[in-house]
């Protein structure tokens, strides 16, 4: 290997300097366009190549990777020109949503062959990739061999600072084969730079002062709540507002994606309130004087479109690096926008190790009590002997410690595992919460395998895997120890099914008698050469998690669950006699 490592052009620089920032993985999947950046990949001694089979994959694998790392480190990937690239868009989307730093280096035709007349196809291959690319990353650039060092040091730089997200680097294909000297220190230098221009960037005194600012006001507050976003983790302070929770014992609440943040089993920790959550979580939301928002974007769905109405008897403050995020709250009455990097927040808690919080002395009391009474009569109320996603949860809830779970973001099966799962110790969750794209848990979850020793476990539904199925290929090749694939499987698309049955009295293309095929799972297996086990009663999946171990062979389970279950309180879509949808107000949530 190290024979082949003589060739220094720039298309190797680009995946050097990529390594220099943390990548140890390329996903990829090759073609001629990328020809030299294939073979830069192909040939470095400190980097796997990992090759899917598909372009989506290859980016989703880049953004489970990242996030498996907990956002410290870059996701990889390397894909070809034209279909290649528009291959790429779902995945770019739904890492940019979610703030994941993310290396991307496409091959694109020769430079003198990229399009100048506006035709509708011109290079082989060649489509408008700026325009297509530009919205969807937080930085296009297409390298020029003149000066390629300073766009991509200023590229990098870009990806890791403020809010991260992903960058991509289109380079042509006279371009990639450029011959360069020997760039070893050149690669230092540069990822030297890269890394004290983003520190020098992170945080400033006044993002610190800002910070103290709100924390006063909450810890002065008669009913103070805190609302963790993932901003904290992308920024690396979860360990910093852990300590702070439990330091001034304060409730707190969380989003999807950061609700691990602190372990679900906490005391402190109330839940994730929203249109689907449980009902204690809404009421402490709306019973508390003074809310901090840190890093959290409260998107609509989150917020059941009333976002004006999340906590809004409460003084409001909402912390976040975007300003664009900020100016969605900007005319709320009672709300503070704080533009800010958590990066400022441990030393901004460095000043209150001597305070204590002001809340009234029933304040957590009470918040408790609404958890205990709401939880008894939610156990009541759902439980079932029945092969559903409730009971499923709870089994895996008790088995989660020290392992990952991802999980698809759309679909009837997976929110109702994101909604009742309760993670142990050390164990994470995450999705593709910002986009909710159907089908990118297999290969998010493909991508944490190579980013984590922990055992991983993807959840995915019958309908959701089929957009990626043929991922299953990359799953079987590779076959990274104790990989399990949950299909939950209730023979179709619920989610559509159950909304287009309430408001239509008809189902179409959402299951086999409405148009919707799906073949049978033990086949799939079988031809990807995968073990398979089918599970149709609790008692006999709650006998096999046992056997999911850590250094066993990768295994699909196939749950088969009820095709609808009732999963508790949530907002209502509601149509007027005008056709036009609306939300039932959060306070208006019951059982």
């Amino acid at each position: 290997m190290s024979a082949l490592k003589t060739e220094h052009t720039i298309a190797s620089y680009a995946v050097d300097l990529a390594v220099a920032l943390g990548a140890e993985l390329a996903f990829t999947l090759t073609g001629g366009m990328a020809m030299f950046i294939n073979r830069a990949v192909a040939v470095h001694p400190e980097l796997q190549a990992v090759y899917c089979q598909h372009e989506q994959a290859c980016v989703a694998a880049a953004e489970g990777y990242s996030k498996s790392k907990k956002f410290r480190a870059p996701g990889f990937a390397v894909v070809t020109a034209g279909p290649g690239v528009s291959n790429t868009i779902t995945s770019l989307i739904s890492a940019y949503g979610d703030s994941v730093p993310m290396i991307v280096l496409a091959g694109q035709i020769k430079t003198n062959d990229i399009d100048s007349y506006g035709t509708r196809t011109h290079g082989i291959q060649e489509i408008k990739s700026r325009e297509i690319i530009t919205p969807c990353v937080k930085r296009f650039v297409r390298l020029e061999a003149d000066n390629f060092r300073p766009v991509l040091i200023k590229t990098l730089v870009e990806m890791f600072s403020e809010r991260p997200g992903p960058v991509f680097i289109e380079i042509p294909l006279d371009v990639q084969g450029v011959s360069i000297p020997d760039t070893a220190k050149d690669v230092a230098d540069a990822a030297a730079e890269i890394t004290r221009r983003v520190a020098e960037g992170s945080s400033t005194p006044a993002h610190r002062q800002a910070l103290v600012d709100c924390l006063r006001d909450l810890l002065r507050a008669k009913r103070p709540l805190i609302y963790v976003g993932n901003g904290c983790r992308v920024a690396g302070v979860e360990e910093a507002i852990g300590a702070f929770i439990a330091r001034h014992q304060l409730p707190a609440v969380f989003s999807w994606l950061s609700f691990d943040i602190i372990s679900a089993r906490d005391d402190l920790h109330f839940g994730c309130p929203g249109g689907l959550a449980p009902i204690y979580a809404n009421e402490i939301l709306g019973a508390a004087d003074t809310i901090l928002f840190l890093g959290a974007r409260l998107d609509l769905g989150t917020t059941a479109f009333q976002r004006d109405a999340f906590g809004h008897q409460a003084e409001r403050y909402f912390v976040d690096i975007d300003p664009a995020e900020l100016s969605k709250f900007d005319k709320f009455p009672e709300a503070h926008c704080i533009e800010a990097n958590l990066k400022a927040l441990p030393a901004a808690i460095a000043s209150f190790i001597g305070s204590n919080s002001a809340a009234l002395p029933d304040w957590l009391p009470w918040c408790r009590d609404r958890r205990k009474t709401y939880l008894e009569e939610e156990n009541s109320r759902l439980a079932s002997t029945n092969m559903n996603v409730h009971g499923i949860t709870d089994l895996l809830s008790a088995w989660s410690d020290n392992k990952v779970f991802v999980s698809a973001s759309s679909g009837y099966a997976e929110e109702t595992f994101t909604r009742f799962f309760v993670p142990g110790p050390d164990a994470r969750f995450f999705n593709g919460a910002a986009l909710g794209a159907m089908g990118m848990g297999l290969a998010n979850a493909l991508g944490a395998a190579f980013g984590t020793s922990q055992q991983v476990v993807c959840l995915e539904a019958d309908g959701g895997i089929m957009l990626n199925i043929q991922e299953l290929a990359t799953l079987s090749h590779y076959a990274p120890k104790g990989f399990v694939l949950i299909v939950f499987n209730n023979g179709g698309y619920e989610s559509i099914r159950s909304s287009q049955s309430r408001f239509f009295k008809d189902v179409n293309g959402a299951d086999a008698d409405s148009g919707l095929y799906i073949p049978d799972f033990a086949d799939l297996a079988n031809a990807f050469k995968l073990r398979y086990v089918r599970i149709e009663n609790l008692k006999d999946f709650s006998a096999q998690l046992s056997t999911f171990t850590a250094d066993a062979p990768p295994i699909m389970v196939d749950l088969i669950i009820d095709k609808f279950e009732y999963r508790g309180p949530a907002v209502k879509t509601v149509i007027d006699a005008n056709g036009r949808p609306s939300s039932t107000p959060l306070r208006e949530i019951t059982w």
